[in-house]
C-alpha cells in the first residue's frame, strides 16, 4: 500500500506542481500544498486508506471513506476496485464499480464510468481491466469484462463494451478499434489537454 501511495503522491505532484512554492521553500513544501491543493490526490490517498481498511476487515471506515471521496471531487471507487499506482484523476467526476482492476501510471478525465454492464440477463460483478499507461477521456464509458490492453486510448465520449488491444484506440459509440502503427507509450499533459 505504501509503495502505491509514494507513486500516487510523486505522479501527483508532476502533475499539480506549485513551482513557486518550490522555489522558495523546497521539495517538500510543494508536495505538502500539492497534497492539501488537489482534491483529486486526497481521493486517492483516500481510497487507499479504504483499501487497506477493507483488507483488515475494519468495520464502517470503508463505507465512511467511499462517501469521503464523493464529497472531495465528486469521485466514486466501490469496494471490489484495485487500482495500481500513479493513477491520475483529472478533475473528478468519475465512477469505478464492480471488479474493475486498474494498472499503474493509468490516467482517467472526468465523468467517467468504469464498471459494471447490468444490461441483460447475465448481470455479474464482473468489470473491465486496463493495462498500464491507459488513458481514458473525458465521458468514456467502460462496461463490463472487457481488457484495455497497456498503452491504449479511450476517445471521449466512447462507450466500449469490447476489448481494447495494446498501442490502439478505441472511439465512438458503440466503440471501434482504431490500430497505430507505433507504440503510443504513456499519456502527456498535451494527451490530456486534448481529450
Amino acid at each position: 500500500m505504501f509503495e502505491n501511495v509514494r507513486e500516487d503522491i510523486r505522479i501527483g505532484v508532476a502533475w499539480h506542481s506549485v513551482p513557486g512554492v518550490r522555489r522558495l521553500l523546497g521539495e517538500r513544501a510543494e508536495t505538502l500544498v500539492a497534497v492539501l491543493l488537489s482534491n483529486e490526490l486526497q481521493v486517492l490517498l483516500v481510497y487507499r486508506f479504504q483499501a487497506w481498511a477493507r483488507a483488515h476487515r475494519v468495520p464502517i471506515i470503508p463505507f465512511c471513506c467511499r462517501r469521503l471521496t464523493m464529497v472531495l471531487a465528486g469521485v466514486s471507487i466501490g469496494d471490489h476496485v484495485q487500482i495500481g499506482p500513479g493513477l491520475l484523476l483529472n478533475h473528478g467526476h468519475v465512477i469505478i464499480d464492480g471488479e474493475v482492476t486498474i494498472g499503474p501510471d493509468c490516467s482517467i478525465s472526468p465523468f467517467v464510468t468504469l464498471g459494471l454492464n447490468t444490461g441483460g440477463p447475465d448481470v455479474s460483478l464482473v468489470g473491465p481491466k486496463f493495462g498500464r499507461f491507459v488513458f481514458i477521456g473525458t465521458g468514456a464509458k467502460v462496461l463490463g469484462p472487457v481488457t484495455v490492453g497497456d498503452n491504449a486510448r479511450i476517445g471521449a465520449n466512447a462507450v466500449v463494451m469490447i476489448d481494447v488491444p495494446e498501442n490502439s484506440t478505441a472511439v465512438g459509440v458503440p466503440a471501434r478499434i482504431v490500430s497505430h502503427e507505433r507504440p503510443l507509450g504513456r499519456a502527456s499533459r498535451s494527451d490530456a489537454g486534448s481529450n
